[in-house]
C-alpha cells in the first residue's frame, strides 16, 4: 500500500512518463503526478542535473589536518561498467529518490570479504518499507538484513526512521498549483468561461437547453467559435481564467514550491523576492554561487552516506569548484593571490588549466608580488584653482 494511496501497477521510469497526464482535481497528489506540474518538475530537474552534472571525488583522511584524493570506491565505479547508466545517472537517481519520496533508498547487491560494498543498486519506491514496531527494513514485502540497506533521507521526524517527502506534506500547495494548470486547460474540461448563451427568438425545452449546452462546451474546449442558427445571443460573464487567472496562481505556486525546495524562485518559473534584481545575481557567477549553495544541503547529505560506505577514514565529496566556474579574468586573479600566498604550485595552476607540468613548478615558496602599475599622471590643469601660481 502506498503513502499516497493506491498506485498503479504498470512500471514508469523515475521521471513519471507511463501516466496519462495530469490527475484531475480531487485525485490524490503522488510524486509521479506532481512533476506534471511545471514548477515541481523544474525543481526536481534542477537539483536532479545538479548532482549528477557535478564531479565526485574521493579522499583519505591523513589524520594531520591534510587530505590526499583516491580513487573512487568500487561500488560507484561499478556504475560506468558495461551494461549500467552510468556514475551521473547512479547519482541522479539517487538526488531523485531524495527530493521527489524524501528517501533515496538502495540495495547492496554485491559485498566484499570486508562488508565493503561492491555494488549498490537504487530501489523503487514502493519497493521498501520500514516497519516501526518491529524496527525493520522490508524490501518486495519480506524482512532484508539492515546491514544490506543504503539510505539517504531528506528531513526526518523525531521517532522516524524514513524521511519526509516534500510533495506529501505540502501536497495541499502542488494540488492547487495541478486545480490552476487543469482549469486552464480547455480540452480537459476546465477554463470554460462563465457564459450565457440565449436564443432571442425560441425558448427550448431543458432536453434541448442540454444539447447547446454539450455543443457550446465541445467547440469551446476545441478553441472555436459556436457557429448555429438564427437570433442567438452570446455574452461572457468574466474574463477567461486561462489568460489571467492561470498565470497568477502559477506564479503563485512556483514561489511556494521553490521555498519548499530552498531554490530561488526564477530557478522554477517563479517570481524574484521584491529588490532581488539590485541586490543579488547581478552576473552569471553570482547566480551560479547561489545555485551551488541552495544544492549544498541536498549533496552533503548525499555524500555523508555514500562515505559511510567506504572504508575508514575515506569519503567522497562533490566538488563544487566546477560548478561554480568564473571568467578567465577573476580565475587568474586568484591562481595570482594562491601563489602570493604559497598555497598553490605553479604546477597546480598549470593542471587546474589542462596544461603540463614544468619542472621546478612544485614549489610552493610564496611569489613575489606582481609589480605594481606606476601612478597616473595627474592633470595639473584639473588641478589649478584661482590663486595658484602655474
Amino acid at each position: 500500500m502506498s503513502l499516497f494511496g493506491r498506485r498503479e501497477s504498470r512500471n514508469v521510469d523515475w521521471w513519471g512518463a507511463g501516466f496519462e497526464g495530469p490527475p484531475l482535481s480531487g485525485r490524490v497528489v503522488t510524486p509521479e503526478s506532481a512533476v506534471y506540474l511545471a514548477p515541481v518538475f523544474a525543481a526536481i530537474r534542477h537539483l536532479v542535473d545538479y548532482a549528477a552534472t557535478s564531479d565526485l571525488d574521493a579522499y583519505r583522511d591523513n589524520g594531520d589536518g591534510t587530505r590526499a584524493e583516491v580513487a573512487l570506491p568500487q561500488f560507484l565505479r561499478m556504475q560506468d561498467a558495461p551494461g549500467k547508466a552510468g556514475l551521473g545517472q547512479f547519482i541522479g537517481q539517487a538526488m531523485y529518490g531524495v527530493v521527489a519520496h524524501g528517501n533515496a533508498v538502495g540495495w547492496k547487491v554485491d559485498v566484499d570479504a570486508y562488508g565493503n560494498p561492491t555494488d549498490v543498486a537504487w530501489l523503487k519506491r514502493t519497493q521498501y518499507a520500514y516497519d516501526l514496531v518491529a524496527k525493520r527494513w522490508l524490501v518486495g514485502g519480506a524482512p532484508v538484513d539492515a546491514s544490506r540497506i543504503v539510505h539517504v533521507p531528506w528531513i526526518v521526524p523525531p521517532g522516524e526512521v524514513l524521511g519526509l517527502s516534500p510533495i506529501e506534506h505540502y501536497r495541499s500547495i502542488v494540488s492547487a498549483g495541478l486545480s490552476a494548470q487543469e482549469y486552464s486547460d480547455l480540452r480537459r474540461g476546465g477554463g470554460i468561461p462563465p457564459a450565457i448563451l440565449k436564443n432571442t427568438a425560441t425558448t427550448f425545452s431543458s432536453e434541448d437547453a442540454d444539447t447547446m449546452k454539450r455543443r457550446a462546451v465541445a467547440s469551446f474546449a476545441d478553441g472555436k467559435p459556436l457557429v448555429t442558427g438564427s437570433d442567438w445571443d452570446f455574452s461572457m460573464v468574466s474574463i477567461p481564467p486561462n489568460q489571467a487567472l492561470f498565470i497568477e496562481t502559477m506564479k503563485m505556486s512556483a514561489n511556494q514550491i521553490a521555498a519548499i525546495y530552498g531554490l530561488e524562485p526564477r530557478e522554477v518559473g517563479g517570481n524574484p523576492p521584491a529588490g532581488s534584481d539590485t541586490l543579488k545575481y547581478v552576473n552569471d557567477e553570482s547566480l551560479a554561487l547561489n545555485r551551488a549553495q541552495n544544492a549544498r544541503p541536498y549533496l552533503v547529505r548525499l555524500s555523508d552516506a555514500l562515505s559511510r560506505l567506504m572504508p575508514l577514514k575515506q569519503y567522497v565529496g562533490f566538488d563544487l569548484n566546477t560548478a561554480t566556474a568564473v571568467d578567465m579574468k577573476t580565475r587568474f586573479e586568484i591562481y595570482q593571490i594562491e601563489r602570493a600566498l604559497g598555497t598553490m604550485s605553479r604546477n597546480e595552476i598549470r593542471a587546474a588549466e589542462d596544461r603540463p607540468p614544468i619542472p621546478g613548478g612544485d614549489d610552493y615558496t610564496p611569489a613575489a608580488p606582481g609589480p605594481t602599475p606606476p601612478p597616473s599622471t595627474p592633470n595639473r590643469a584639473a588641478k589649478h584653482t584661482e590663486g595658484d601660481t602655474p
